[in-house]
């Protein structure tokens, strides 16, 4: 198998793990939202039918994401976000499978998967701090799948002879 397409399964595997992580974890939050969703829901239309400030607070709640990372208030899980990233993704893989030689392409995909593990690094935090040990360890993989696609990327320009080597060599 060549590092090309080593690089590509990588990123596909990556992008097949985040799609099943982000929805078994949707699907847990729905199936255990919905009894306190509907609790919250009674003692907030009660706490209204009372006059009391309650209703404020209960409103409050709703805005709040759960220890979520949310940049800019963007609900980075929603559907269409994910299915944007995992298109995005698929992108810069065939990038990668087209365009092997173009150090600008490389670059760009290998900034794009160590952001992209940053962010499952945080993720692994996250599901480590909600006691879910199974989505925690996805995560890590996921992450490490991002990591191994971003150093084969850089082994595949090295090896090219695009990148210099240790101390300003070029690679003979």
């Amino acid at each position: 198998m060549s590092l090309r397409a080593a690089i590509v399964g990588l990123i596909v595997l990556a992008t097949v793990g985040f799609v099943v992580g982000t929805t078994i974890e949707r699907n847990a939050k729905e199936s255990h939202t919905e009894t306190p969703a509907a609790a919250e829901s009674e003692s907030s239309s009660e706490s209204h039918a009372e006059g009391g400030e309650g209703g404020a607070a209960h409103a409050g709640e709703g805005a709040e994401t759960g220890g979520e990372f949310q940049p800019f208030g963007v609900d980075i899980e929603a559907v269409p976000f994910i299915v944007l990233a995992a298109l995005v993704s698929l992108g810069l893989a065939a990038a990668v499978w087209t365009r092997p030689r173009s150090l600008i392409v490389l670059g760009v995909v290998a900034a794009a998967m160590v952001l992209f593990a940053a962010l499952d690094i945080r993720e692994v935090i996250h599901q480590v701090d909600e006691s879910r040990t199974g989505l925690a360890v996805l995560a890590g993989i996921v992450a490490a799948l991002h990591l191994a696609a971003a150093g084969a990327i850089g082994l595949l320009a090295r090896r090219d002879g695009r990148v210099p080597g240790p101390a300003g060599t070029m690679p003979a």
